[in-house]
């Protein structure tokens, strides 16, 4: 469905992007991962047509991007970080004033079915001004979707959201895929790409560091991790003490609190606790757990190889 080679896209003195590669594949949800300036916003609107690459290669929906007039030629549904729609106008009304184009059918049925996937049936004529930017979120899915594209790009679709209305529209986005569409997410989450995506690529500084299957990845980094808490903050000594313990691979945090990667969990976790017992250091708790793709987007990240 998407497949870039060499993007390239510089503004002024600034490139922010460096030839970054994309394959999305039909039917799959693609978590598009990255801290905020890392490019990801450039990318989509190069992937939506919104803006032109300065060089690379990028076929959409079969549309060769750089011969596209107009970005309603992809057809696609496109979905912004914070959907705009006329306050003054109902939920009904606004996918009224949308589907003026719709030919499949009744536009009316068309709107009926839309709200009720999204949720917003029974609150079909409020004014959307008096919407929670939960339900703005909602309506802007059902709008993405009104012309049935088989490819969704999707812009920080649970930004700012509180948790039940992130768990909203994660559950939409693993509906879509049930109903055989392909899925773009671009997304600084990754707790909610962790819960969604079949496949990710991590953005760093204009540059694309991973791109695999979150299985493979996570398969790859099957790595054991200590999440230490301590009674007051770890004094430096004590923290490079921790970091010279044989065993031993990383330690982020700061603080009260830690997290330390380990190679083996016995011997390691035997050395970390004879360590605090012998320096006399309260430990309030301490869970073994495996990587989450958090601890591994900060670890690539971290890296400095880009």
């Amino acid at each position: 469905m998407i497949e870039a080679r060499g993007l390239q896209k510089r503004f002024g003195n600034f490139q922010a992007l460096k030839g970054i590669d994309i394959n999305v594949k039909k039917g799959e949800i693609y978590g598009f991962l990255g801290h905020n300036g890392a490019g990801k916003s450039t990318t989509m609107n190069i992937l939506t047509g919104f803006s032109k690459a300065d060089a690379g290669s990028c076929i959409v929906n079969g549309w060769d991007i750089a011969k596209v007039a107009h970005p309603g030629d992809l057809h696609l549904g496109y979905l912004p970080e914070e959907p705009k729609f006329y306050p003054w106008m109902t939920a009904q009304e606004s996918l009224y004033y949308l589907g003026n184009l719709w030919t499949q059918g009744s536009v009316e049925k068309r709107v009926e079915e839309l709200l009720q996937w999204v949720g917003l049936d029974k609150a079909a004529k409020r004014k959307v001004g008096g919407f929670s930017r939960g339900m703005r979120q909602r309506l802007g899915m059902a709008a993405a979707l009104f012309y049935d594209p088989d490819l969704l790009m999707l812009d920080e679709p649970s930004s700012a959201l509180d948790p039940e209305g992130r768990s909203d529209v994660l559950n939409l986005i693993l509906d879509l895929k049930a109903r055989g569409k392909t899925v773009f997410v671009s997304t600084h989450i990754l707790s909610d790409a962790e819960r969604v995506c079949d496949r990710v690529g991590i953005l760093s500084q204009g540059q694309m560091i991973i791109e695999k299957s979150l299985e493979t990845l996570l398969a790859e980094n099957v790595q054991s991790i200590y999440d230490i808490v301590f009674n007051k903050p770890c004094e430096p000594e004590i923290l490079a003490r921790i970091k010279q313990l044989p065993g031993i691979q990383e330690v982020n945090g700061k603080n009260e609190r830690l997290s330390v990667w380990v190679e083996t969990p016995e011997s390691s976790g035997k050395a970390l606790f004879s360590l605090f017992g012998t320096a006399d250091i309260m430990v309030q708790s301490c869970a073994l757990r495996r990587a989450t793709l958090e601890d591994i987007f900060l670890e690539e990240v971290g890296k400095g190889v880009l």
